[in-house]
């Protein structure tokens, strides 16, 4: 770590040389360039497609250790956390691959862990992020299959304009609670004519304390390096290559039967973009891209590992690619193209019996070779009409998935599952229609339906005998489940009076068939594999499940000294007919019907609000914040989920801006040692005891940036 640390000193030292050599300066204005939707007030916003943006602001001045961190921050956005990182972002109850979740206008990544200790948003650091958009319901469709909601990862630089300009900025920060440190170097630079930024970013955090004063299993390491180049050989026409390396080490998991041993992700991709604002043909955006993911797991630093070592090993691969025109016609404008996901994983779990020396290794497939492979064709047609805006999208999908036989025997070498029917193909048509009602120039209603549809991902069809649920089973995956289709309508208005700010609100309806849950199965077929579990589920669709909720928020004016926002969402969800198994002594014994069963892992009611005041133009800016969380009684009798307490956290920060070239943020979280947990949480694994969040948390951090022009 030490020669980590004088790696990232001496970068301090080359940006203060630099600066000798050129100009501490100002931040030249900068020109963003979208491919997508972009929240920046009434006049553009469309509030038929429920949005949150973020920018790089709203990530710096809050103690964040990785995006799902992050994102839980944000308006009925929560996550399942198994460990201390790698939190599974949920989105108004949608969670897993009924998100999508993508970098960079179209990169997708594939987690390579069963039981997600990487989910997409693990494999980027959080201090690359320029940007985070949250776009709710299947409205998003010219994204990728769209089923619950879009999440949008944005780490590439602005595009500058005018003379070369080359900006170096370096941050370091500490958090108390984990006795944590995490480091980040970011060197960009470039002209109208081409762009370059390379960035590498370390973290090292222990264990924390949680309210009560005990120690929790959280401990991790993670570093990444970065590079994007950037070129315009012609006007109007760019080219633009990126890489990113991240490497994890010993991340903790107590929540799971294992620990993270070893990540390493290799992220690529290559992007061609015709930029004719103006003109018929107004853009063209091309984009490939190559997702590597190699993980290692292990149990050595647990109890039974006295008895059993096991380590998995899997290896995750997402290719694809992505290409749309924009089109003026007929007054209004056209979006369409195609793209193509092809997901491949495969890996193994090795069991060594150190109590047995005369007992074989035994050898057990997570997935064998297994694939999906997913065309999609998309056209999105927008137009205004008088005060009102309105869009359609359709969507097309051909999805095909096939693996090796889904095979496990036991140490004497005999069948414990066996099966080769394991190809499937489907066709899926998703489209939405929306609009907005400009009623006056401060009033904006809109309303927006969809139909959005997902085929099963790599678990749900391939995975072999894990418990990877919330609830205490293993479970098989069925290549003959059929695909999810989430009916989905929102009503929204934006209120907006100059002296008294902005008010947001939103309530949803959504109408699942083909509800993926797990049914159990008898053990004449299959018998559990795992010590402990009460069975074995298998993934089947359900007739129906749905769901319902509402954001509400308010903004203060942005020229005020003082500033106000207030947040609360709620999110509730309902199975009509449920099977709930009885367990006597750690085995089923019956079962019985649960009627409006609620489903399972939803977040309860919750309620934020942060002030803050601007000192000296905006120089010392300190803020208080509260986090009110209801109590969630409304739990899942058919998977045995516990009710959660409620809880009210506050906390202070206060950003510093010292000079051009240096600011300071720094704050408490968990002011008053509140011992908490999320219902989300799951339990620490082999015990009914809670994952308590950490206790009282100090925070420090320093940016240092210098900026030099030609």
């Amino acid at each position: 770590m030490k020669t980590k640390i004088k790696y990232f000193v001496a970068c301090f030292i080359l940006g203060m040389a630099l600066s000798v050599k050129g100009q501490i300066i100002s931040p030249p204005d900068t020109l963003i360039r979208l491919q997508e939707f972009e929240v920046t007030g009434m006049k553009g916003m469309k509030v038929f497609q429920p949005a949150d943006t973020s920018g790089k602001k709203d990530i710096e001045r809050m103690a964040a250790r990785d995006v799902g961190d992050f994102l839980r921050s944000r308006p009925n956005v929560a996550g399942i956390r198994k460990g201390g990182s790698g939190i599974d972002p949920v989105v108004r109850g949608f969670k897993f691959s009924q998100l999508n979740i993508q970098v960079n206008e179209g990169q997708k990544i594939e987690s390579a862990c069963p039981n997600r200790m990487d989910p997409p948003t693990a494999h980027i650091d959080i201090d690359d992020i320029q940007k985070v958009e949250i776009f709710k319901g299947p409205y998003a469709l010219r994204f990728g299959p769209n089923f619950g909601g879009l999440v949008h990862l944005h780490t590439w630089p602005a595009t500058r304009t005018g003379p070369f300009t080359v900006k170096v900025s370096a941050t370091s920060g500490y958090e108390s609670a984990w006795n944590g440190i995490k480091q980040h170097l970011a060197v960009t630079g470039g002209n109208k004519d081409f762009l370059f930024k390379v960035s590498g970013n370390y973290k090292k955090y222990g264990d924390y304390k949680d309210g009560n004063g005990n120690t929790v299993a959280s401990s991790f390491e993670r570093y990444n390096y970065s590079g994007l180049l950037s070129v315009t050989p012609w006007k109007g026409h760019s080219l633009t290559a990126s890489y990113d390396r991240a490497i994890g080490k010993n991340l903790d998991f107590p929540a799971l039967p294992m620990d993270e041993r070893f990540d390493q992700t290799n992220l690529y991709s290559a992007d061609y973009i015709y930029d004719n604002s103006g003109g018929i043909l107004q853009e063209i955006h091309v984009k490939y891209y190559y997702s590597d993911v190699r993980h290692e797991m292990d149990n050595k630093q647990r109890p039974v590992s006295d008895t059993t070592v096991a380590i998995s090993t899997i290896h995750a691969l997402n290719t694809g690619y992505r290409a749309e025109a924009g089109i003026s016609l007929m007054k209004g404008t056209l979006h369409a193209g195609t793209d193509m996901e092809d997901i491949r994983k495969d890996g193994e779990r090795i069991k060594y019996m150190i109590m047995q020396p005369t007992m074989p290794v035994k050898k057990e497939a997570l997935w064998n070779e297994a694939h999906i492979r997913n065309y999609g064709l998309f056209a999105e047609y927008s137009k205004p009409f008088g005060n009102v805006t309105g869009v359609v999208a359709l969507r097309y999908d051909l999805n095909n998935a096939g693996s090796n036989p889904l095979a496990m025997e036991n140490m004497q070498g005999q069948p414990v599952y066996f099966t080769d029917s394991v190809e499937s193909e489907y066709s899926n048509l998703s489209f939405s229609l929306g609009a907005d009602w400009k009623i006056r120039d401060n009033l904006v209603i809109g309303l927006a339906a969809g139909r959005g549809v997902r085929s099963p991902d790599m678990t749900e069809r391939f995975i072999i005998l894990l418990p990877i649920g919330y609830d205490n089973f293993d479970y098989l995956g069925n290549p003959g489940l059929k695909p999810e289709k989430n009916h989905q309508a929102d009503l929204s208005v934006k209120w907006s009076v100059n002296k008294a700010g902005q008010i947001k609100a939103g309530v949803f309806y959504s109408y699942v068939t083909g509800f993926i849950s797990g049914r159990l199965v008898p053990e004449t077929v299959v018998k559990p594999q795992t010590k402990g579990v009460y069975g074995v589920k298998q993934f089947i669709n359900l007739d129906k499940a749905w769901l319902t909720g509402f954001e509400l928020e308010y903004q203060s004016p942005a020229e005020n000294k003082w500033q106000l926002s207030a947040v609360a969402s709620h999110t509730m969800g309902v199975n009509p007919e449920a099977v709930r198994y009885i367990v006597s002594n750690g085995q089923v014994t019956g079962s019985e019907i649960i009627k409006n069963d609620p489903l399972s892992e939803i977040p309860p009611f919750e309620g934020t609000m942060r002030f803050s005041w601007k000192f000296f133009n905006g120089k010392l800016v300190p803020q208080a914040n509260m986090r009110v969380v209801a109590a969630q009684e409304r739990i899942s009798v058919s998977y045995n989920e516990k009710k959660t307490p409620a809880f009210t956290l506050a906390g202070l920060s206060v950003y510093y801006r010292f000079n051009a070239a240096l600011e300071f943020n720094a704050g408490v979280d968990n002011l008053f040692d509140v011992a908490y947990y999320e219902h989300l949480n799951r339990n620490i694994v082999g015990s009914q005891t809670e994952f308590y969040e950490p206790g009282i948390n100090f925070f420090i951090s320093a940016k240092f940036k210098i900026q030099s022009s030609k």
